[in-house]
């Protein structure tokens, strides 16, 4: 079968008017032009070019071939540039998922303002996913995931982003209403709001007033004085400096939950990608 760049060097040729031109255009020995050509005549079993001293004239099935050829091979053309170019500039479109939990925080709303304001030739898609998703099949630049949920593939690349550091908080109202717990097992008798987010952070034996995802809900609802709520501290610092919300158990440990970055091997990352995961990098190594 002819070679695809064989066949490209036809249209060269086609497209200057000549085999030294084309050589000229492609960085290559005129005699060597001719020779693949030759070879493309050979392998096809047709004759494309009447060579004359000053120029070239196509046959019948020269003609044909490039009619059929030259709109496919710009395209071709066309579609490896803009990738070539996607590669080295962060351009195209950039689709992030992330746990809803992170998008509602400012530090990410503060990394996303910036990629925008820097790249502003990126169309960003940021998109709230619990659980992992095929980053492939889905055209999915990058993905932020809490540690206990796995990657679909092996073979995607993993990296350390953040520990998330969590802290009970409740009301000034809650608290003089209910009493103040001071080790974790007076939380039996207080009304636990909670998420999956820390379901593995406390005893498995303590029970839930009311279980949900959203923890913008458990904000609230810890704010208005429903019961004690244990949450991501990126969220609730702003409500601890006002003291909507106090903290509890403070000299409480408990273990932090570890973000990582995911996205699939490929021998060159596109800097698209890689602007995003070093923007992230800089903006969580600064607050942790």
């Amino acid at each position: 079968m002819p070679s695809l760049d064989d066949i490209n060097l036809f249209v060269q040729t086609v497209r200057h008017q000549g085999i030294s031109s084309a050589a000229k255009a492609n960085g290559l020995q005129r005699s060597k032009v001719s020779r693949r050509l030759q070879e493309l005549e050979k392998q096809l079993g047709y004759q494309l070019l009447i060579r004359t001293t000053r120029n070239i004239e196509l046959t019948e099935r020269g003609q044909w071939l490039y009619e059929q050829v030259n709109g496919p091979l710009n395209r071709l053309n066309e579609a490896v540039n803009l990738m070539q170019t996607e590669r080295m500039t962060p351009q195209g479109k950039m689709r992030l998922a992330i746990p809803p939990a992170l998008g509602m925080t400012e530090i990410f709303s503060n990394v996303i303002e910036d990629y925008v304001n820097r790249y502003p030739d990126v169309r960003l898609e940021v998109e709230h996913q619990k659980q992992a998703i095929d980053l492939r099949r889905t055209d999915t630049d990058l993905q932020i995931l809490p540690s206990y949920i796995g990657t679909l593939h092996h073979d995607y690349v993993q990296q350390h982003l953040l520990y998330l550091s969590f802290c009970m908080v409740a009301s000034a109202s809650y608290l003089s209403q209910f009493g103040t717990p001071n080790q974790v097992s007076d939380l039996a008798s207080h009304q636990l709001l909670a998420s999956r987010y820390n379901r593995s952070l406390l005893p498995a034996d303590v029970e839930y007033q009311l279980y949900s995802d959203d923890l913008q809900l458990l904000i609230r609802l810890a704010k208005s004085g429903k019961g004690v709520a244990l949450l991501p501290r990126l969220l609730v610092d702003k409500y601890l400096q006002d003291a909507s919300l106090h903290e509890i158990l403070a000299q409480q440990n408990f273990t932090e939950l570890k973000l990582t970055l995911i996205y699939p091997s490929q021998p060159y990352l596109p800097e698209k990608t890689r602007a995003m995961v070093q923007l992230l990098r800089q903006y969580f190594d600064q607050d942790a």
